[in-house]
């Protein structure tokens, strides 16, 4: 039977950045880059790691190291095979690149090997050592609890560049012109072939998708709980259909609280998520097609580190006594707020509605690159509102966030007592001890408030059912919003 020649065009929400897996530093970025590039390791539909380019792999009995066994079989798209030396020069070549986010985006998985703080005097980290072609092993200055877990990101895939452009050994080979994504199937590509041959990827900005998807613009998109699509999940949109996963979208109002800032007081960052969190229901209202829960902790339900809800409550009404104070201190220093195209005039509107004075700088409409460059490097609003990745079932997948080394931290967000039981709890080896542990960093996240926690957003796929079928039971928190998902019809 002749292989269909259908090209599929799959939407994401925003650009993707980068396809140079050690400067991924966004949420798309991330999901496209497991269609060319394979980690060590992944994680599984149960929150479970499991063999990627790694076969196996075995811990010292002091949890100092980590020996892995190199599927030396997988190849690149130009038919090299793969060898753990790849993965050596991978890491150590990104750390000379100059990162695209605040910190470099391999930090939080190598920030904890030996000779890390010492890679710009040494030109390479002791730690990463390669015995034989089939043997990495990674020796740490101390032991952390999830070494593997940020292994399994992207970011630290294999990858080699050829003609300018960097390969891998996964599914597809990506070319990129005209910030349009052309996928191809990687012919030497171990695994299981992907269901569709030819495909391209292309923002579609959420306000458009409806209308895209309707007029078959774009065939699928990804991260659909960005869009809203009322009755996608009931099939009244048919032949749209949505698929829903678990929750995948932390919902966050970050406040700048840098020193000199408006939100350098505690005060008033206290006064704003009281504010906020009492008219949740505004959020609810914006987000309601998009799967959207309310939750003002930053803890999911079975995580360690959930308090009472009714504490948690009690945190975050404390701050409505400092709410006048907030008032007032506007309209000596109107607040400037930068947000990306998830949806968020109303919040702009609210806030001048319930008396505050908002900067006529304030946008609501930053592209994805404008909004990361502001983020990561210029700092300069006071509120940026936006979606962050949620982590897996160990309370460590916040540290991407609020680790002082993790992957999207921003300086705006460092509030020294949250940054430091993140940085601690993940040398907790005990998990006895971890829910007592995270207990206070939770009520910290509250008290400090690096970002007002409105809630979360559930993973979720749209597609057009009359061109393609999915897979939903595939789609869990180890498993990202994925064009692997998807076969023709």
């Amino acid at each position: 039977m002749p292989v269909s020649k259908k090209t599929y065009i799959i939407g994401v929400f925003s650009h993707w950045g980068t396809l140079t897996p050690p400067l991924q530093h966004s949420a798309a970025g991330d999901v496209i880059l497991a269609y060319q590039f394979e980690p060590l390791v992944k994680t599984g539909n149960r929150g479970i790691m499991e063999p990627l380019a790694a076969k196996s792999w075995e811990f010292t009995k002091n949890q100092h190291a980590i020996r892995f066994k190199i599927d030396t079989s997988r190849r690149f798209s130009d038919g090299s095979y793969l060898c753990a030396a790849d993965f050596k020069r991978s890491w150590e070549d990104g750390l000379r690149m100059e990162s695209m986010a605040s910190n470099s985006s391999l930090a939080d998985g190598l920030g904890n090997l030996k000779g890390y703080n010492r890679f710009k005097e040494k030109g390479e980290i002791e730690g990463v050592r390669v015995i034989g072609d089939d043997e990495l092993e990674l020796c740490f200055e101390r032991p952390i609890r999830l070494a593997l877990g940020p292994l399994s990101g992207g970011r630290f895939s294999a990858y080699k560049i050829i003609d300018n452009h960097p390969i891998g050994t996964g599914p597809y080979v990506i070319t990129e012109k005209d910030q349009v994504l052309t996928l191809v199937p990687n012919t030497y590509y171990i695994g299981q072939a992907p269901g569709l041959k030819n495909v391209k990827i292309v923002v579609a900005l959420p306000p458009t998708v409806l209308e895209k998807l309707k007029s078959e613009e774009i065939d699928a998109y990804l991260f659909a709980e960005t869009a809203n699509l009322p009755g996608c999940d009931e099939g009244r949109l048919a032949p749209i259909r949505c698929a829903y996963g678990q929750e995948g979208l932390h919902i966050l109002i970050n406040l700048n609280g840098m020193a000199g800032r408006f939100f350098a007081d505690s005060k008033h960052r206290r006064a704003l998520q009281a504010l906020v969190l009492k008219n949740i229901e505004l959020a609810e209202k914006a987000f309601r097609a998009r799967g959207f829960i309310r939750d003002s902790q930053s803890f999911l339900k079975l995580q360690s580190g959930r308090i009472p809800d009714s504490e948690a409550q009690s945190i975050i009404q404390e701050g409505e006594q400092y709410i006048p104070r907030l008032l007032k201190a506007t309209k000596q220093t109107p607040l400037h707020i930068a947000a990306g195209t998830l949806g968020w005039q109303w919040f702009i509107d609210f806030l001048r509605k319930e008396g505050l004075t908002i900067a006529d700088s304030s946008r609501a409409d930053f592209t994805a690159k404008e909004f990361w460059e502001t983020y990561y490097k210029t700092l300069t609003p006071d509120i940026m509102p936006m979606g962050a990745s949620v982590g897996d079932s160990d309370p460590d997948g916040l540290y991407h966030l609020l680790g002082r080394h993790g992957a999207i931290f921003s300086p705006i967000l460092e509030r020294g007592t949250v940054c430091d039981g993140m940085e601690s709890g993940r040398q907790l080896l005990d998990i006895a001890q971890l829910p007592a542990h995270y207990e206070k960093v939770s009520r910290e996240i509250l008290k400090e408030v690096p970002y007002i926690h409105l809630g979360y957003l559930y993973t979720r796929v749209a597609y057009n059912t009359s061109k393609l079928q999915i897979n939903e039971k595939q789609i869990g928190r180890g498993e990202n919003p994925s064009i692997m998902l998807l076969k023709p019809r």
